[in-house]
């Protein structure tokens, strides 16, 4: 049982560290920073868990930051994208629908060794599992502009590192 009103964090304005171990929590706080998200949002996950990116209450948030503000940039590196090269992950299908606003890319090799999965929402929200495994061991903040830029930079490290994957493209006939 979720016990998070989630209605009170603010994205840019809630600056309070918060450790979250339930993980209908950590569903609620990915959907509800991602929906008040208007810029950026970057993911960096092992394989998309399908638990909370591909809800509806996701997958709707990212299709309105796509479709809602100009020059938006949605970025998701993955680690495994076997499940997902598979289909009827929606995060993917909508990833293929909008290329213009969403990349996903596969982690370059190099990187097998990170094991953190995290979300990064404009340049001040983030969701944190230093384990991508322990999907009940999470920290967040919704206004933590230093930590932020931090992952942020990690993130572009490992994104210029890696290749959008062959198999994740859909195509046109």
């Amino acid at each position: 049982m979720t016990t998070v009103d989630v209605e009170k964090f603010v994205l840019g304005e809630t600056a309070k560290t918060v450790n979250v171990s339930s993980f209908g929590d950590l569903k609620l706080h990915s959907c509800h920073m991602a929906a008040s998200c208007q810029r950026k949002l970057r993911i960096f996950s092992h394989r998309l868990n399908p638990e909370i990116y591909n809800q509806p209450c996701f997958i709707e948030a990212v299709r309105q930051l796509a479709i809602r503000y100009a020059n938006t940039r949605i970025q998701l590196l993955v680690a495994d994208t076997v499940e997902l090269a598979r289909g009827g992950h929606r995060l993917v299908q909508l990833t293929q629908a909008m290329p213009s606003s969403l990349e996903i890319r596969k982690r370059a090799d190099e990187f097998r060794a990170e094991q953190r999965s995290f979300l990064l929402a404009d340049d001040c929200g983030y969701i944190l599992r230093d384990l991508w495994s322990d999907p009940a061991n999470v920290q967040l903040d919704y206004n933590a502009p230093y930590k932020v830029r931090n992952l942020g930079d990690d993130f572009l490290h490992m994104w210029d590192r890696s290749e959008p994957d062959p198999a994740l493209r859909r195509l046109a006939i």
